[in-house]
C-alpha cells in the first residue's frame, strides 16, 4: 500500500463538529468539537501523515477486530475444535492478528448526502488470521446534530466464531498530557491480569483500590498508584465520562458492549498524552468459562454500537 492510497472522508453537523475517518482500518483520525467560545477542539490523538497512518503500531483509531485485545496462546477451541491464529505479541493474538482489520482497507461508497453518515464494510474469509468462517461486516458511522458520534457494528458469518470489535481512538480532550483530564467509570470490578497483559479470568471488586472510578477522579491523582491496561465489568450502558475543564469540554461514552478497557497510553511516544476508552467485550473471554463471550454462528448477526457523546460544560 502507498501513502497516496489512503480514502479520506469528513463527516460534519451544523455546529461544526467534524469528524475525519480513513479506509485503513475503517479508522477515526480527527474528532474536532466546538467548545463555548465556538472554537474547534481537537479531541483524539493520531498521525499526521498518510505514511504514519499506515505504519502506525498503536492502533491509533482504528477497528479492531476479529476480537479486540488478546486471545492467550494465541489459540482457542470452539465446539470441540482447536484454532490456532495468528501470535503477534509475544505469544499471543492481539487485536486479530499480525494482519487484522487495523491493518485492512475498507470498502465505502463515502459519506451520504447529509454529510453526516457513512458505512465501510469487509470481508474477512475462512482462515482468516486462523479464525474460522467467511465473515462480512459493516460499520456505520453517524453524526448527530447533538454533538454525539455513534458507530454501529454488524456482521454475519458462515461459521461459528468469536468475534469482538472495538474501536481504538486515544482521546486528549485538547490537552497535552492526560493528567490534566477527569474520569469516571461506572464500572463495579476489573479483570486482573498476568505480565503479558493477560486476564486471571476472575473479576476484582474496584472499592478500596487504585481502579475505582466510580467517583469522578483526576488521572494526575491515579496515575501516581500505577498505569492502567484493564478491562472493567460495567454496570450502565453509559460507561465513562471524560472531561477536560481548561476547555470546557465532556465526553460520555455509551455503549452495549460488557466491557470497557482502560489504556492510559503507557507505550506512546510521549507516554499518557492520550487515554483509550475501548467498550468491547472482555479480552481472552474465549478461554475462560466464567466470562461472557459472543460467538456468531451462521444465520445470526452480531449488532454492538457505541457513541461518543460530546457536550460543553
Amino acid at each position: 500500500m502507498t501513502s497516496s492510497s489512503l480514502k479520506r472522508y469528513t463527516l460534519q453537523n451544523q455546529n461544526g463538529m467534524e469528524v475525519e475517518l480513513c479506509d485503513l482500518g475503517a479508522r477515526i483520525l480527527s474528532i474536532k468539537v466546538p467548545n463555548r467560545e465556538g472554537k474547534l477542539v481537537e479531541t483524539t490523538q493520531n498521525h499526521d501523515s498518510d505514511e504514519a497512518i499506515i505504519n502506525d503500531d498503536s492502533y491509533m483509531g482504528a477497528t479492531c477486530g476479529r476480537t479486540a485485545n488478546r486471545i492467550s496462546g494465541a489459540q482457542f477451541t470452539l465446539d470441540g475444535e482447536h484454532f490456532t491464529l495468528s501470535a503477534n505479541e509475544g505469544a499471543n493474538n492481539l487485536h486479530g492478528g499480525q494482519y487484522g482489520f487495523s491493518k485492512r482497507r475498507w470498502i465505502s461508497d463515502g459519506v451520504d448526502s447529509t454529510q453526516s453518515r457513512i458505512k465501510f464494510s469487509l470481508l474477512s474469509g475462512d482462515g482468516d488470521q486462523g479464525f474460522p468462517g467467511d465473515l462480512a461486516v459493516d460499520i456505520i458511522y453517524s453524526l448527530s446534530e447533538d454533538n454525539a458520534l455513534k458507530f454501529e457494528f454488524k456482521a454475519t458469518s458462515s461459521k461459528a466464531t468469536p468475534i469482538n470489535l472495538c474501536n481504538h481512538v486515544y482521546f486528549t480532550m485538547g490537552e497535552s498530557s492526560i493528567h490534566n483530564l477527569s474520569l469516571q467509570i461506572q464500572g463495579d470490578a476489573y479483570l486482573e491480569v498476568d505480565d503479558q497483559s493477560i486476564p486471571l479470568g476472575d473479576f476484582t471488586p474496584v472499592k478500596d483500590t487504585r481502579f475505582d472510578f466510580t467517583k469522578t477522579a483526576t488521572l494526575a491523582s491515579k496515575l501516581q498508584e500505577g498505569v492502567y491496561d484493564h478491562c472493567y465489568r460495567v454496570t450502565s450502558s453509559e460507561m465513562a465520562t471524560l472531561k477536560s475543564l481548561k476547555n470546557g469540554l465532556e465526553l460520555t461514552v455509551e455503549s452495549d458492549h460488557v466491557g470497557l478497557q482502560l489504556y492510559t497510553g503507557n507505550f506512546l511516544a510521549q507516554p499518557q498524552s492520550a487515554v483509550c476508552l475501548e467498550a468491547q467485550g472482555y479480552p481472552d473471554a474465549i478461554n475462560h468459562d466464567g466470562l461472557a463471550h459472543d460467538i456468531l454462528r451462521p444465520g445470526e448477526e452480531y449488532q454492538r454500537y457505541v457513541v461518543y457523546r460530546y457536550k460543553q460544560i
